[in-house]
């Protein structure tokens, strides 16, 4: 009987164990909060713990940055066996303002130390979330991830200050 106990203690152990998201015990937020583009849109909550669940591998997301190995033959000639980085957030890799002049001169006096084609923070974002939802169906324009603020609104011509098509001009240029 005391046999078949461990036994079955350890075939739930095994089970639970491929099963349990890896996030589970961990201090991950369940939701991030991204106000990258907070003068035209609306910040975007991104459902963290959604994904996480959906996905299973953090890899998908965050490269080699918690561990896993590089997958891209450009990225294997440094980061060969991968290495866990000090932080996974996508801000502390990639640049909010790529262009600016201190982001780019770094990168020309040290170019073996920066990625010179890595994207910045906001084409990381775009790049792995537009990628996967197109796999799985998940909104793909602007302002299906993203609310326009009163001042997005006045930039694009849309809503309250979009054209007045009754006051439209009634001939050709």
């Amino acid at each position: 009987m005391y046999t078949i106990t461990i036994t079955l203690c350890g075939l739930m152990l095994t089970i639970m164990a491929g099963i349990t998201p890896p996030a589970w015990g961990e201090d991950l937020p369940d939701r991030i909060r991204i106000e990258l583009l907070q003068d035209l849109y609306s910040p975007v909550t991104f459902e963290h713990a959604r994904h996480i669940v959906r996905e299973k591998d953090c890899a998908v997301c965050h490269h080699h940055t918690n561990g896993a190995p590089a997958a891209s033959e450009r990225c294997i000639r440094c980061h060969r066996g991968g290495h866990e980085g000090k932080s996974m957030a996508c801000r502390d890799c990639h640049e909010k303002e790529p262009f600016s002049s201190a982001v780019v001169n770094q990168k020309f006096k040290n170019g073996q130390q920066f990625h010179q084609d890595k994207p910045g923070l906001k084409a990381s974002y775009h790049l792995s979330c537009i990628g996967c939802h197109k796999k799985q169906g998940g909104p793909q324009s602007c302002t299906g991830c993203h609310g326009l603020t009163d001042k997005g609104e006045a930039f694009y011509r849309s809503g309250k200050h979009a054209p007045d098509p009754g006051k439209a001009a009634k001939h050709g240029h």
